[in-house]
């Protein structure tokens, strides 16, 4: 995270030309990426004045009212040089940091879905979610640009907007985007982000720079790993959607949890098994052969963990190997 006094005024006029471009039709996006992935400090920028801009949509006429009456109150002061809102970078500079009260105080949504069916959520900025069983997002703001992933898994379709840039908080890590669908997983221990269209960044305190994740791609973040990108098949991110859970080289216990999420069972994977991994799609039913199925396909066994304790299922290689 960039502190806010290391944006300088040089960094909010570069920002503020680049808003003012990407609405003409012919925008240069490939330009606006580079200048984007060139310096963390100019996403913080482009989005301060992203936040400027919505906040005085907001409250334009309170907005208009303190800027008539500062100019009213410059006019009667002679040699001082008037200001026009919107007229410079220090203008917004201003808005930033001396006008707290005009910002909407932060609110925070929680949406979940129950174990047996999936939600659709449709946001502020034209953002759908759907929610896989068992899954729970928190939603901060009015203008909705801060979503924590709290458990389960989410398919997210963005609209582009070069205003306004969506985060999905996973932990300690960031998922950022200004336009595009992906797909948020999480399980024990890590946390996958699949894109179908557009491309997203990943970025945390611990990490160097970002981890640009396009169309056709996945990142999976385990505890104690390094970042992992790897191809997939983009139309079959978020098959769940369809009844069908479809993977490519996922962690087992990724595939685990998901299973224990539409199953309702607790599975646990033996340790024998920690760097096991499967591609291949399971159809989803009611949820009851999931398991079953895979261990089926990977020749595996799945045990009761405790007797006459059918809530804990312990998948094993088969016959002990």
């Amino acid at each position: 995270m960039t502190a806010q006094s290391d944006i300088d005024e040089g960094l909010i006029e570069q920002a503020l030309h680049w808003q003012t471009t990407l609405e003409s039709d012919d925008a240069d996006w490939n330009g606006y990426m580079v200048w984007l992935e060139a310096d963390p400090r100019h996403r913080d920028a482009f989005d301060a004045v992203a936040l400027v801009a919505a906040t005085v949509d907001e409250h334009k006429d309170a907005v208009r009212a303190l800027s008539e009456a500062h100019v009213a109150a410059e006019a009667r002061r002679p040699g001082r040089r008037m200001w026009l809102w919107g007229s410079s970078a220090a203008a917004a500079l201003a808005l930033v940091v001396g006008m707290p009260m005009l910002r909407a105080p932060e609110t925070a949504m929680t949406y979940a879905s129950d174990a047996e069916a999936s939600r659709s959520v449709s946001l502020a900025g034209g953002t759908a979610i759907t929610l896989s069983p068992a899954s729970r997002i928190v939603v901060h703001g009015k203008d909705a640009r801060r979503i924590e992933m709290n458990s389960g898994e989410a398919y997210f379709a963005v609209k582009h907007d070069p205003s306004r840039s969506l985060t999905v908080e996973v932990g300690h890590y960031r998922i950022t985007d200004i336009g595009t669908h992906f797909s948020v997983n999480i399980s024990d221990g890590g946390f996958r982000v699949a894109v179908s269209e557009g491309a997203v960044a990943v970025s945390s305190d611990s990490t160097e720079g970002e981890v640009k994740v396009t169309a056709g791609h996945q990142l999976m973040a385990r505890q104690g790993e390094e970042l992992a990108l790897s191809p997939v098949v983009a139309a079959e991110i978020g098959s769940w959607r369809q009844g069908r859970l479809s993977y490519s080289n996922a962690p087992l216990s990724l595939v685990a949890a998901d299973i224990s999420r539409y199953s309702g069972k607790r599975i646990i994977v033996d340790p024998a098994l920690e760097a096991g991994h499967f591609s291949g799609t399971l159809v989803i039913g009611d949820g009851s052969r999931l398991l079953a199925d895979l261990a089926a396909v990977m020749d595996l066994s799945v045990h009761a963990e405790h007797a006459g304790n059918g809530d804990t299922l312990r998948l094993g290689r088969a016959g002990g190997r």
